[in-house]
């Protein structure tokens, strides 16, 4: 699966898991509708990016554990953040390998990523651990984005939140999937 699909929604889980029988993903939304407020005028958001970018964050872990959308065992995190103009990229941080010219200094009682089901550092210190992690940043814009819908006691549409969701693995997937072909080619220490 993750050879293309870098991000996927899990819908089966999470209507397997829903506590309303629906969506648990759309529990997790209505309590947190404070994640769609503009800060400027303390409103509902009717603004597409930062109804997705809001969207996004409960999507994830730690609001959601396990989180609405599945990763790739190598991605860390995978945060929406805004640059001083106020765009919106998606953040990824990746489990990479030690570049080449420092691994072979590296040889011998040096320790890397833990590698069952997802990657992470070893947590014992009685050896020395060298990691490295790759920070993609992947630019997300408005178009293509669903207008934001809000039901009548103001809790974010569950289907429109998963459209924005489904949007942004879309471009995440189309952004990074070649990066993640060339990573899990190569033996990582």
């Amino acid at each position: 699966m993750f050879s293309s699909q870098i991000f996927v929604p899990d819908d089966r889980y999470d209507y397997e898991h829903a506590s309303d029988f629906q969506s648990r993903y759309g529990a997790y939304l209505r309590s947190n509708t404070g994640q769609f407020l503009d800060y400027e005028t303390n409103r509902l958001t009717d603004n597409p990016v930062d109804f997705a970018a809001a969207a996004w964050r409960i999507a994830q872990s730690p609001v959601m554990s396990p989180a609405y959308v599945m990763a790739h065992p190598r991605v860390l995190s995978a945060t929406a953040s805004w640059d001083l103009e106020y765009r919106l990229a998606i953040t990824v941080a990746v489990a990479a390998g030690v570049p080449h010219e420092i691994s072979r200094a590296l040889r011998g009682v040096w320790r890397g990523w833990n590698r069952s089901g997802v990657w992470s550092e070893p947590e014992d210190n009685d050896l020395p651990v060298a990691t490295t992690v790759l920070r993609l940043r992947v630019p997300i814009t408005a178009d293509g984005l669903p207008t934001p819908v809000y039901s009548s006691i103001a809790e974010p549409s569950t289907e429109v939140a998963k459209a924005a969701v489904q949007t942004i693995c879309g471009r995440l997937n189309a952004a990074l999937t070649s990066v993640f072909s060339r990573l899990d080619r190569k033996e990582v220490a």
